[in-house]
């Protein structure tokens, strides 16, 4: 349970609510914001067929994760529209996880979206980042303003791919299809380096319960092959609990499940 103000959840939120499968597209089971909490920072994560985007605020929380449906997102971010600070808390009733967020009086439950595929998101962007230095990256980088991107929009003519290639201090080139190029002027950078400081968010959440590490968001099956998800950490003293990967996203402490299943098999991604 931690506190946050309204500001930065909702921040957080508008980040990220773009980038989402269309209507057509056949993901359902990513078609969700991931609610992700570490001791450091709260994240919102996204993702469309094209993109991936994670938005952070800093908090000092538990470690759990969480995938709400964008509907129930959409009314959390309008709920925070009233309020000033509140409190998060990460719980499970009724055999299913929720959040919880509050406000004097005022609360909002959101429930855990149901089905939703694992979003190895932290592997993705280590791997991006791992890359920056190799042969065949390194160059000066491409940096465009929103007010950039907005002029370079009208380029397209029949929904042609616009490229951007730096080239270096001259600026950057831009074609859309055969009949268009364009050149843009190069800005000075004096932000952060790309990564900078997101090695505790990008790190792996493990924890050690009856001699075997868990992870926490990763998928594991039991000897009938039911698949559960580690949402979350526990405290001190406390038993971990798993939510089952099917459509009913029942949550069950791991002693329950392990009098059933025997065992539990991590799996890959």
């Amino acid at each position: 349970m931690f506190t946050i103000k309204a500001r930065d959840l909702a921040a957080i939120l508008d980040r990220v609510a773009p980038h989402r499968f269309r209507a057509d597209d056949a993901a359902n089971d990513l078609d969700a914001l991931i609610l992700d909490c570490t001791p450091g920072h709260l994240h919102a994560v996204a993702c469309s067929d094209r993109t991936l985007a994670v938005a952070r605020t800093s908090v000092a929380g538990g470690v759990w994760t969480a995938p709400v449906g964008y509907g129930d997102a959409a009314a959390l971010r309008a709920w925070l529209e009233s309020s000033k600070r509140v409190t998060v808390e990460h719980v499970t009733s009724d055999r299913h996880q929720q959040l919880r967020f509050t406000e004097g009086p005022a609360q909002i439950t959101v429930p855990a979206a149901p089905h939703v595929g694992r979003l190895a998101w932290r592997a993705l962007l280590g791997l991006v980042l791992d890359a920056r230095d190799h042969s065949l990256a390194v160059g000066r980088p491409l940096q465009l303003s929103a007010d950039d991107l907005a002029l370079w929009g009208s380029a397209c003519k029949d929904g042609e791919a616009i490229e951007f290639r730096s080239l270096g201090p001259v600026g950057t080139l831009v074609t859309a299809g055969p009949d268009f190029l364009g050149l843009q002027a190069p800005h000075t950078w004096e932000g952060p380096t790309p990564g900078e400081g997101w090695s505790s968010s990008l790190r792996t959440r493990l924890f050690l319960f009856a001699g075997a590490f868990l992870e926490v968001g990763a998928r594991y099956a039991d000897c009938t092959r039911t698949v559960w998800v580690v949402p979350a950490r526990p405290g001190p003293g406390e038993e971990p609990t798993l939510v089952s990967a099917d459509y009913a996203a029942v949550t069950l402490p791991i002693s329950q499940v392990l009098a059933v299943g025997k065992f539990l098999t991590r799996l890959p991604g």
